[in-house]
């Protein structure tokens, strides 16, 4: 009996190798976006520490560095702010591809249970005449 063998393996193996690096470049985002957001809740954190310090200090030169530091605290907020929202619209785009690869990737498996349905059913008709002819034979020696 013949073995069944996909035309389109190798393109259905590349789509698959390319969803896998949608996967991947996805991942990736969404590491660097959790990793900023950490790096976001750490400046928050030292952020109210150094509001919490400006209370205490009665010294005007310590509340106008507390209060400049503050504000740098809170431009670099903004600019990792700045930072996700790029990433989230990366992500976003990465999604939307990863979707069209997975569609892709799914369209050629579909494609090669067609292709497996119709071989059997060409096997299958291949074994039924090999069977029928195989019987035509014994019964013909039978008769004699």
């Amino acid at each position: 009996m013949a073995a069944f063998k996909f035309k389109f393996k190798s393109v259905q193996n590349v789509k698959k190798n390319l969803e896998k690096k949608a996967q991947k470049e996805l991942a990736l985002i969404e590491l660097k976006i959790n990793k900023l957001k950490a790096e976001q809740d750490d400046l928050y954190a030292e952020l109210y520490k150094q509001k919490l310090d400006a209370v205490n200090k009665k010294k005007m030169t310590d509340v106008k560095f507390i209060k400049d530091y503050e504000l740098y605290i809170k431009r670099k907020i903004e600019k990792l702010q700045q930072k996700i929202d790029e990433l989230l619209i990366e992500k976003e785009n990465k999604t939307n591809e990863l979707i069209q690869k997975s569609m892709e990737h799914k369209m050629f498996n579909k494609l090669e249970e067609k292709h497996l349905k119709r071989f059997n059913k060409f096997i299958n008709k291949i074994e039924m005449k090999d069977l029928d002819e195989i019987a035509i034979q014994k019964f013909a020696r039978v008769k004699r």
